[in-house]
């Protein structure tokens, strides 16, 4: 992914002040030099739907050299997980996978991050899968499964580790082992979607296992 340029970043800058009000501007001035202050602008962009100029935010933060600051190492990895979901609903899972490898990699430099390394290989493993490498991918979820139990991570964590597991099973044909693990990741869900769970059953019991996984998967919530 090419870097973009600083002069770039300013003209965005300039041209974006006006869309946020006066008590939000001093965020977007604080981007010129603070990585973190751009993540925040890039995310909002993001959600007002201004996905070209949040993404080309987003771009100039991954792409940055180290500074040797922790708070704004901290946010090139964030944003290189960022950028790489943007890629990722583009199908664009080389792109993405090289990003989370130099996250990856980096992880180890940057105390206090609020997300652990295992949920960057979560990522990488969903980028083998898009890529059509399932054998690999379900390999990489069940190490996974396995470091964040003996991690004792939260059930948010884990369920969505057993969820991405099964679905990769699901690919691979082994629905039995599929079932097993999304069932798993229900129990620890947050929450669930009481309509997507009551049609899952209703598919497993008439033998529809993919049609029941598909409601198992999407009836599983985070929020």
């Amino acid at each position: 992914m090419e870097r973009v340029a600083d002069q770039t970043v300013q003209e965005l800058l300039s041209t974006i002040l006006p869309w946020f009000d006066r008590e939000n501007a001093f965020i977007c001035d604080s981007a010129r030099t603070d990585l973190g202050a751009r993540l925040a602008v890039a995310s909002a962009l993001l959600e007002s739907g201004k996905a070209q100029e949040g993404a080309l935010l987003l771009q100039s933060i991954a792409t940055a050299l180290p500074t040797g600051d922790s708070e704004q190492d901290a946010a090139r990895i964030r944003a290189r997980m960022e950028m790489a979901y943007l890629l990722m609903d583009e199908m664009k899972y080389d792109e993405a996978e090289n990003l989370l490898w130099e996250a990856r990699k980096e992880y180890a430099q940057v105390p206090e991050l609020e997300f652990l390394r295992e949920e960057i290989s979560q990522l990488i493993a969903q980028c083998r899968f898009g890529q059509g490498f399932i054998l690999e991918a379900v390999e990489r979820a069940e190490e996974i499964v396995h470091k964040l139990n003996s991690l004792h991570a939260d059930n948010a964590r884990l369920a969505k580790a057993y969820q991405y597991l099964a679905w990769f099973l699901l690919h691979k044909t082994d629905v039995p082992q599929a079932l097993v693990h999304m069932k798993k990741a229900m129990e620890l869900a947050p929450g669930l979607d009481r309509e997507l769970v009551d049609a899952g059953f209703a598919a497993e019991k008439n033998n529809d296992y993919e049609k029941a996984l598909e409601s198992y998967f999407d009836a599983i919530q985070y929020e």
